[in-house]
């Protein structure tokens, strides 16, 4: 079992949903390795809706701190029910275009069309998207349409590390 791995499980075991207060507060402190642990400990528990309050309460601020793309992300992954409208508004306070795939990518997690057409796009025509394909395809990993499908496998030819989400898709439960 990894350290990181141990942590998670030991931040759950101990304090449970207690922790998750503090856990979305640490999302905000700027250090990725921590936050990458945040995340993973967050997956694991019910919190959507402080998750959901948390950045209700972010996106009202005048200055965004990068914790308000981890809450999205957390939101997309964990499919939070209400999550689709705080999301949209989020798309309002992107900047560049890797806050817009984050966003995009969690709306697209949640079934939102507009925004997994926004990623097709973005994987197969955007040249300047070619360092973000791997993280565009894991985005798009979550959709069941066709489509999706082969537009990722048409670039596994020059992207070989696209099997890996492939093969996810091609595994999941229908």
């Amino acid at each position: 079992m990894k350290e990181t791995d141990q942590i998670v499980k030991r931040i759950i075991e101990e304090k449970g949903e207690k922790a998750i207060p503090t856990l979305i507060d640490l999302l905000f402190e700027g250090d990725p390795q921590v936050s990458d642990i945040v995340v993973d400990a967050l997956e694991e528990l019910d919190c959507c809706e402080q998750l959901l309050k948390r950045l209700d309460l972010e996106m009202k601020k005048e200055e965004k701190n990068v914790g308000i793309y981890y809450i999205a992300d957390l939101i997309g992954d964990k499919r939070c029910k209400g999550g689709i409208d705080y999301l949209k508004s989020m798309l309002n306070l992107v900047e560049n275009e890797r806050e817009a795939l984050i966003v995009h990518g969690a709306l697209a997690k949640v079934g939102f069309k507009d925004s997994e057409k926004y990623l097709l796009y973005e994987f197969e025509n955007d040249p300047y998207m070619e360092e973000y394909l791997f993280d565009i395809a894991l985005m798009l990993s979550y959709s069941d349409d066709e489509e999706v499908l082969k537009t990722i496998s048409s670039k596994v030819k020059d992207h070989p590390e696209l099997i890996e989400i492939l093969q996810s898709m091609c595994h999941r439960p229908p």
